[in-house]
């Protein structure tokens, strides 16, 4: 029989790996966890703490023999309806972090958000004001509906309302 100390331990991943984890069906997420409620704020927040290289909390997934009932998305990417393992894993903790870090990078869809693009753009020009800077995020994390490159200044997209063309 293991102790709680020999059974709960951290295990140190990149973003990268986390990501590509999910995105291979390696995590399910349990029916009782809520649904999303991360506004375009907590998104900036999360990807403001990256960038200046803050811990971002962790994330707690539970490695079980028990099959659980599933949500079959995470941020619009579909989970393995089949899923049968003699290992599941779900996550716990880090459900709204998982969500946005996947689809800030890749794209797609949020279920109960349907008209948010949860795509999210960097402007590399707006520089830290000081150590302590708590509002330079707020510009430099960009979700489209607040681009519009009119002469290089950054407004309200209220003109177009579309993406760029590229």
């Amino acid at each position: 029989m293991f102790t709680s100390t020999e059974r709960i331990k951290p295990d140190a991943q990149t973003i990268a790996l986390y990501l590509e984890n999910v995105l291979s069906h390696k995590y399910q997420i349990p029916t009782f966890q809520r649904d999303v409620v991360w506004e375009k704020e907590n998104v900036k927040k999360l990807w403001d703490s990256i960038y200046k290289f803050y811990p971002l909390g962790s994330i707690l997934v539970w490695k079980t023999n028990t099959k659980l009932e599933s949500h079959r998305e995470i941020g619009g990417i579909k989970l393995a309806d089949n899923f049968h393992s003699h290992e599941y894993q779900y996550i716990l903790d880090g459900q709204q972090r998982t969500t946005f870090l996947l689809t800030s990078i890749y794209g797609n869809k949020i279920a109960n958000k349907k008209n948010f693009n949860p795509t999210l753009y960097i402007d590399l020009t707006i520089e830290l004001t000081n150590v302590t800077d708590d509002i330079s995020y707020a510009k430099r994390f960009l979700f489209w509906d607040e681009i519009d490159d009119r002469d290089g200044q950054i407004q309200a997209n209220t003109g177009k309302k579309k993406p760029l063309q590229r």
